[in-house]
């Protein structure tokens, strides 16, 4: 599942599951913005459960996956990732 049209060549995924009250909030501010973000929920699948951890060691959600095909940054923190929506 998708959300808006892409800003841009870099990728956004958004690591979230359905009962957190911050990926709520999330979910959303992304509503407002308009840039194409991948929803992944940790708790339906497995795989990205896992992506998540191997890459940061954390299972913390929301988690904001930016990727820009060379590199990828892991934003946490709902307000520090909405913020980030919001500027692009």
């Amino acid at each position: 599942m998708t959300r808006k049209k892409p800003a841009n060549n870099t990728h956004y995924s958004l690591y979230y599951y359905d009962s957190c009250p911050f990926c709520a909030r999330v979910l959303r501010a992304l509503d407002q913005v308009n840039v194409e973000v991948e929803l992944r929920n940790i708790m339906s699948d497995s795989n990205h459960r896992s992506d998540q951890q191997k890459a940061t060691g954390r299972n913390t959600v929301p988690c904001l996956r930016i990727d820009n095909g060379t590199d990828s940054e892991w934003m946490f923190e709902s307000m520090d990732i909405m913020r980030f929506l919001q500027s692009l």
